[in-house]
């Protein structure tokens, strides 16, 4: 169980360092190579950057701690956690496949974790 909750922590991290990259890249679009250090300076986008750093210790704590085999599963979470940061902070829409593919992986998370 506990290591179901350092790899949650990594995953919110991670995901949260994506939804700061899309608000970044939402507001300044790639459209030339010229356009990348002003996107690199951006506020949010560097934000996202330190998570994902925060995020990569944590992933470095689990696989000193636990068997790669047991943990790599459990971020499939991310998955989840990302489409649902897409419908609840940029009106994405997801269809019911869609979230009956959300509801099986999780259903596989909780599965694998108490294995």
């Amino acid at each position: 169980m506990i290591a179901l909750l350092i790899v949650l922590a990594n995953v919110v991290l991670l995901v949260t360092g994506q939804l700061l990259w899309k608000v970044t890249l939402n507001k300044y679009p790639l459209k030339s190579w010229d356009s990348i250090l002003t996107i690199l300076l951006q506020p949010s986008m560097i934000a996202g950057c330190v998570l994902f750093v925060l995020a990569t210790l944590i992933w470095f704590y689990a696989l000193s701690r636990y068997d790669l085999s047991r943990v790599y599963p459990l971020q499939s979470m991310a998955y989840v956690l990302g489409a649902v940061g897409g419908v609840l902070f940029f009106k994405e829409t997801i269809t019911m496949t869609q979230w009956l593919g959300m509801v099986i992986i999780l259903v596989g998370v909780v599965v694998f974790a108490k294995a």
